[in-house]
Order: structure tokens, then sequence, then C-alpha cells
């Protein structure tokens, strides 16, 4: 009879094992040398200015230490990004701007913004060498190209906005940047702003820079990280986003002084070439940030709101922002690296700007 109960019982204990070979989970190897359980996220880009914490997160091991795999989908047209992660193809949405997804929140999409990649993205408005530029009185009159509700349609109108004169001043709506360009370069519009990675693209059209938006309006950002409210409420989905920010971090402090690393790896990722890729990367004009910077945030909703892109709403866009989890980050990274410069600049960064 015990003999009987013997095999009953090994037979329950790997009845159990191989139960636990089809979870969702699986082990992982974290930086102190224990095992954890990793977590998946899946997050959307677009594939035109790179994913860079990812990609040195991924050189570097941190993904893996932190115990947390990444899936990257890339989805150009914002559009489809925001009906992906509505519909929970995707979990996370990471370089679609600012102005686009304060739209959809104000639009009654319980979106939640928690984390950054870019605080300013390069996103010059363009014009022809003998159009004349002095200041921001030159658009006055004018027509500018720009694509609705990007970045540099949102912060230029901002921009013009404060200046007095924004009715002043005819936009033209386009698809795509390219699009912008062409129109410029045709004559149709006087100006054409557009998003970062097309100043090779407007050089080779005989087209120069004029203004740079983040003169007028520093730290006015561009892409936010965020998710479905719902899906952030879970705890497991917290802690994956924990791990991403955490890994995230560290590639952002692997990053300083290594900006050929960078480009290098966005090159091997993208399908972009080198000297596209160094010109944005490498631009004084492109800030990247893991930071949720939510002060800035706030700043753009109400000028959106000043200048008619929001309007009839009741949402708080303060409860649609999530700094705990990033704090969260931070603060363990600053235990565990406690002579790290760069993490202690970070929170005061964060304190200054949340």
């Amino acid at each position: 009879m015990k003999k009987m109960l013997s095999i009953i019982t090994l037979c329950l204990v790997m009845a159990l094992a191989l139960a636990g070979c089809g979870s969702n989970t699986s082990s992982s190897q974290g930086a102190d040398g224990t095992s954890t359980d990793v977590l998946k996220v899946s997050v959307a880009a677009q594939n035109n200015s790179g994913q860079v914490f990812q990609y040195m997160a991924e050189a570097r091991n941190f993904l893996e230490e932190e115990g947390v795999e990444v899936e990257m989908v890339y989805i150009n047209n914002g559009t489809d990004a925001f009906q992906a992660l509505t519909a929970g193809k995707v979990d996370v949405l990471s370089t679609y701007g600012t102005g686009g997804p304060l739209i959809q929140i104000a639009n009654g999409q319980d979106f939640t913004i928690f984390g950054g990649y870019m605080i300013i993205g390069e996103t010059p408005c363009f014009g022809k060498p003998e159009t004349e530029w002095t200041s921001l009185e030159s658009f006055r009159g004018k027509k500018i190209g720009i694509t609705r509700f990007g970045t540099p349609d949102v912060v230029l109108k901002g921009i013009l906005y404060d200046a007095g004169f924004l009715d002043e001043v005819t936009f033209i709506e386009y698809k795509k940047n390219q699009e912008v360009l062409q129109a410029v370069a045709a004559g149709e519009v006087d100006f054409g702003a557009t998003a970062t990675g097309y100043e090779l693209q407007a050089a080779s059209l005989g087209l120069e820079v004029k203004m740079w938006p983040d003169e007028y309006w520093p730290n006015h950002s561009c892409c936010r990280m965020l998710a479905k409210t719902s899906w952030m409420e879970d705890e497991k989905n917290q802690e994956a986003l924990y791990r991403m920010l955490r890994a995230y971090l560290r590639a952002e402090e692997a990053m300083q002084g290594n900006y050929d690393e960078v480009v290098d790896l966005v090159v091997k990722n993208l399908d972009l070439d080198k000297a596209t890729v160094e010109s944005f990367v490498k631009s004084p004009h492109m800030k990247y940030d893991t930071d949720p910077f939510k002060n800035s945030v706030i700043k753009m909703w109400n000028k959106m709101i000043d200048f008619g892109y929001i309007t009839d709403t009741k949402v708080k866009i303060e409860d649609q922002i999530n700094t705990d989890i990033y704090k969260r980050a931070l603060d363990s990274l600053i235990e565990d690296y406690p002579d790290s410069q760069f993490f202690k600049d970070k929170l005061v960064q964060f304190n200054e700007n949340n």
C-alpha cells in the first residue's frame, strides 16, 4: 500500500511539473544571480527614428537581467497604433508624440502616460533658401504645411498662439511628412514642419532648416510611453513596466557618451542608412529621456485647449499620468547603484518636472 501511495505521489508531482511548463512566464537569472520569472511586454513604435533604449538594453543584456522580455511591434501609422492599443494587440505605445495621445484621452480613450522616449524631437520647420526667415514674425501671413496632431503641428501652433498671431497663419494639412516637404519644394506652402528624421530628405529637395521649435518651447514633450489604464491596474503588468523602465534607465545611462554605438544599433535594427540615423541621433535638437515629464504633458494639454484642439472635455489630465512606476524604478536603481551620478541627476530632474 505504501508503495502504491508513493507511486501516486510521484505521478502528482510530475503532473504539476508538466503543468508548469505550459505557463506564459519563463525563468531567467537576474543580475544578482537569483532566478526570476520573465514578464513579457509588447511595445509599438514607428520605425523611422529608432527605439534606442530598447536596442541598448538588448545589447547590454539589461532586459534579461531585469527579467523582462520586450517584443517590438513596428506600426508607422498613428491611428493604427492607437487602435492596436485599444484592442489589446500591443501593451505599450512609445513613439507617437504627445499631442496624438492627448487627443485620444480627451476623446474618451482610457490611456495612461507612464514614461518617456524623447522629451524633444528633431522637428524642424523647413523652407527654401530664398524664403526669408528672421524671427517668428516671418510666419505671419504665410502658409505652413503640417501633418495634423503630430508633434510639429501641436508645438508650432502652441508657439504661435503664445506669440499672438496663430490666426494669421494658414496651415495646410498633409497625410505624410514626405508630402509636406514636396509641397514646400513645389511652392504650395512657404514653410513645412516635419517629424524626426527628414533633414537629409529636405536637403535633397533643396530645402533648409529655418526654425527649431525647441528653441522657443524647451522640453515641449515629444514621444511619451503610454498603456491602457485598465491593463496597468494589473499588478503583474505594473511589475513588467517597472522592470522595463529599470532596463531602459540603465540603457539611457549607458548611452551617455556612446552615441556612435547608438547609431550603429539603430542602423542594425532598422532599414535606415547611417547618415540619416546620425542626423537625428546626434542632433542637439533631439533629447532622449525616459522621464514622464508630467509638467510638460500638462502644459501641452492646456495649450491644446487654448488653441482649440481639445474642447468640451471633462477629463482631468493629471489622472491620466502615472509617475509612480518610473519613480519606483529610479529609486531602486539609486539603491542598487549608489555610485551612479547619472541616476542621482535623474532624480533631481524628476523632482523638478513631475
